[in-house]
C-alpha cells in the first residue's frame, strides 16, 4: 500500500508541475505576442479602399519613387493582394540620386525593390533591432523610427494589403562584405589571397547520379558539372550571406605583410593555401557590427582568436549590406594569441585500436569544478590505443603537461596503473614514445610530461597507450586531457 501511495503522489506531483509548466509557457508566449498585438491595436485608421500601388501615386511628395516604381513594374506587385512595406524617398532625398542608377534598368529595380519588404512593418516602439529581408533579396535593419541610415517620417499609412512609410534619405544597394572586398583596391593582397583560396567540386544539385558505392557515397555520371567554392566561406565565414552580420577588416598590403612575417617561423608555407597570411587573414571576422566609434579595444574572431582593435588605425570604412568594413592600416596581432595553448581532450577521441566499451565520464574534480574525460576499463586488448588530432600545428617548443584520474566513487579501477604517450613522426612515418605516465588515484594535478616540438607544421597524431597486457585493472585507459603550453619569446 505504501508503494502505491507513493506514486499518487508522485502523479500529483507531476500534474501540479504540468500545470505549472503550462502556465509559464503561456505567459512566455503572451509577452512575447504582446509587442506585435499592440502594434496591431495602435495601427488605425486603415484605408481599405486603396492598395499601396494607389496610396503611393496620391503622395506628391513621393512622385520621384512613383515614378520608379513603375517604371520598373513595382506598381503591379503593390497592387496584388499579398501585404508589402514600403519605404519611400521623398523626392527631396531623391534629388541626389546617382544618374547611373536611374539610367540602368536593372539598377533602377534593384534600387526600388530595396525599399520593399513582404508583410506589414509598423513602426515599433521598443529599440530592438529587426533584420527586415527586401525584395532584393538583400536585408535591411529597422530599429523604431529608423530604417537603415533613413528616419521615417510619420505613423506611416496603412492600406488593404500594406503599409507606406515616408523617409528622409534614399538607400542604394548595398555591396556585401564578400562583393566589396573583391571590388576593392583598398587591400589588393588580402583580398587576392582570399579570392585565390578557392577549390572545384562536383555540383551534386545538378550532377547526375548513376550509382552509390560501398561507403553509400554517389557516383556521378562522367564529366559532372562544377561549381567553385572558397574554402573561406566553409572554413571561417561566408561573407556573401545576407542573413549574417560582420566585422571585417582589411589590412593595407603592408599590414598583411609585416603580420605575415612574424607568423612566418610558426607557420611555414607547405601549400598556397596554408602559408603565414591565411594565418592572419583567417582572424578578420568578428560576428556582429561594430562602427568605428563603438570599437572596443579588443574583439574575438569568429574562430575564437583576440583581435587587438586601435580605432587610430582605421583609416577607411564601409557599410555593407550584411555588416561594415574596416581598413586598417595597422593591427598587431599578439603572438600568444596566433600561436596559443591548446587542450587534447581526452574525450574526443578519432580512433581506436579496436571496438570496446568506451566510458565517457562528466565528474567534478576535488574544487568542485565539472570535468569530462575517457576511460577503457577490461578491454582485454594488449597495447590498446586510443588516437587523437590536432590539426594546423605551429612549430614551436611546447612544454606538455597531462591530467588523468582515477578512483572517483563508481570508478572500477582499484589500483595504480601505467598508460604511454606515442606521439607520430612524420619523418620516420612511426609513432614515437613520448612519455609513460603513471597514474596514481584522485590525482587532480597535472603532471608534467616533457618538451615537445613537432618536426614540421601540420597535423599533431596523438596514441594513448595501455600497458602491454590483457589484464584487468592493469591496461586501464583513461584522460582528462592533455594541455600543450608554447615557450615564446
Amino acid at each position: 500500500m505504501g508503494f502505491v501511495n507513493q506514486n499518487n503522489r508522485k502523479m500529483m506531483m507531476t500534474k501540479k508541475y504540468l500545470i505549472y509548466f503550462s502556465l509559464l509557457c503561456l505567459s512566455t508566449f503572451i509577452y512575447a505576442c504582446k509587442d506585435n498585438w499592440e502594434a496591431h491595436n495602435e495601427v488605425q485608421n486603415i484605408d481599405q479602399t486603396q492598395d499601396l500601388s494607389q496610396k503611393l501615386a496620391t503622395q506628391a511628395n513621393l512622385s520621384t519613387f512613383n515614378g520608379y516604381v513603375k517604371t520598373t513594374g513595382f506598381d503591379k506587385i503593390l497592387a496584388n493582394s499579398q501585404n508589402y512595406t514600403v519605404w519611400a524617398p521623398t523626392n527631396t532625398a531623391l534629388a541626389n540620386l546617382d544618374p547611373t542608377v536611374v539610367s540602368d534598368p536593372a539598377k533602377l529595380r534593384d534600387f526600388v525593390a530595396n525599399h520593399i519588404a513582404l508583410t506589414t512593418y509598423p513602426i515599433s516602439k521598443n529599440q530592438d533591432t529587426v533584420r527586415v529581408k527586401l525584395l532584393n533579396n538583400k536585408y535591411a535593419n529597422l530599429v523604431a523610427n529608423q530604417f537603415e541610415e533613413a528616419a521615417i517620417t510619420g505613423e506611416g499609412m496603412f492600406v488593404k494589403n500594406g503599409v507606406l512609410h515616408t523617409i528622409d534619405q534614399a538607400l542604394p544597394t548595398k555591396a556585401s562584405i564578400w562583393d566589396y572586398m573583391l571590388n576593392s583596391n583598398d587591400a589588393p593582397l588580402q583580398r587576392d589571397f582570399i579570392k585565390n583560396l578557392s577549390i572545384t567540386v562536383i555540383d551534386s544539385a545538378n550532377a547526375t547520379i548513376i550509382g552509390y558505392n560501398a561507403n553509400g557515397s554517389p557516383i556521378f555520371a562522367p564529366n559532372p558539372p562544377t561549381v567553385a567554392r572558397n574554402t573561406y566561406w566553409v572554413n571561417i565565414a561566408d561573407l556573401r550571406d545576407e542573413k549574417q552580420e560582420y566585422t571585417y577588416f582589411m589590412l593595407q598590403d603592408n599590414v598583411l605583410t609585416s603580420e605575415a612575417e612574424k607568423l612566418r617561423t610558426y607557420f611555414p608555407s607547405i601549400e598556397p593555401n596554408l602559408s603565414a597570411n591565411y594565418f592572419v587573414v583567417k582572424d578578420l571576422t568578428v560576428k556582429g557590427v561594430y562602427a568605428k566609434d563603438r570599437l572596443p579595444d579588443t574583439l574575438l574572431s569568429v574562430l575564437g582568436v583576440k583581435v587587438p582593435i586601435n580605432k587610430a588605425n582605421v583609416v577607411k570604412t564601409y557599410k555593407a549590406s550584411n555588416g561594415i568594413v574596416h581598413v586598417l592600416n595597422a593591427l598587431p596581432f599578439r603572438l600568444k594569441d596566433k600561436v596559443p595553448e591548446f587542450k587534447i581532450e581526452g574525450e574526443r577521441p578519432i580512433g581506436f585500436s579496436a571496438t570496446r566499451t568506451v566510458s565517457y565520464r562528466t565528474k567534478a574534480d576535488s574544487l568542485g569544478k565539472q570535468f569530462s574525460d575517457i576511460q577503457v576499463y577490461d578491454h582485454r586488448y594488449a597495447e590498446y590505443g586510443v588516437f587523437y588530432l590536432k590539426r594546423n600545428l605551429p612549430v614551436v617548443k611546447y612544454k606538455v603537461y597531462a591530467r588523468a584520474i582515477w578512483g572517483m566513487r563508481g570508478d572500477p579501477q582499484d589500483r595504480n596503473f601505467t598508460q604511454r604517450y606515442f606521439f607520430y613522426n612524420p619523418t620516420t612515418l612511426s609513432y614515437s614514445l613520448f612519455y609513460t605516465h603513471l597514474v596514481l588515484p584522485l590525482t587532480f594535478t597535472e603532471v608534467y610530461c616533457g618538451e615537445y616540438t613537432p618536426a614540421e607544421f601540420g597535423n599533431l597524431q596523438f596514441r594513448l597507450t595501455a600497458a602491454n597486457s590483457t589484464g584487468i585493472n592493469v591496461s586501464t585507459l583513461t584522460l582528462d586531457y592533455l594541455r600543450f603550453e608554447p615557450v615564446l619569446p
